[in-house]
């Protein structure tokens, strides 16, 4: 079973593959990719400063998942992320939230979640059903 933590392992390392080495993106006009690695103090950053214990918050009261990278350090990677004025954006983030590796290791998780989920529904009426006697019919 995966957990939310392998899910974001998953999500950051293929942050870090969109960075460097970069892969196909033709939205960058000057050389097709999303390579950002020029010193690595970008690559560096996030992969330090980004821990995959961290990077996921759940809401308890509606089960959304959100998956973040903390950019605080080097103060360009939001530029990088976003694009300025001057030059296109390679959005690692968004390239990697896009990925097949994180897709399927998100449908995963959730798929994992859901029959978890069920799994207790059809327990309780199961219970109810039982426990119901001749009082139960099916109309």
């Amino acid at each position: 079973m995966k957990s939310l933590k392998d899910v974001a392992k998953v999500y950051k390392d293929q942050a870090l593959r969109a960075i460097y080495p970069g892969v196909p993106y033709s939205a960058y006009k000057p050389t097709g990719k999303s390579k950002a690695y020029k010193t690595g103090r970008l690559f560096n950053e996030v992969a330090g400063r980004n821990n995959p214990n961290t990077m996921f918050k759940k809401d308890k009261k509606t089960g959304k998942i959100t998956f973040t990278f903390n950019f605080v350090q080097p103060d360009y990677a939001k530029y990088v992320q976003y694009g300025t004025e001057k030059m296109d954006a390679r959005p690692f983030a968004q390239i990697a939230a896009q990925s097949a590796e994180f897709i399927k290791a998100k449908n995963k998780v959730v798929a994992e979640e859901a029959e978890l989920l069920l799994d207790g529904v059809f327990e309780n009426l199961d219970k109810m059903w039982e426990s119901g006697g001749d009082n139960l019919s099916v109309s």
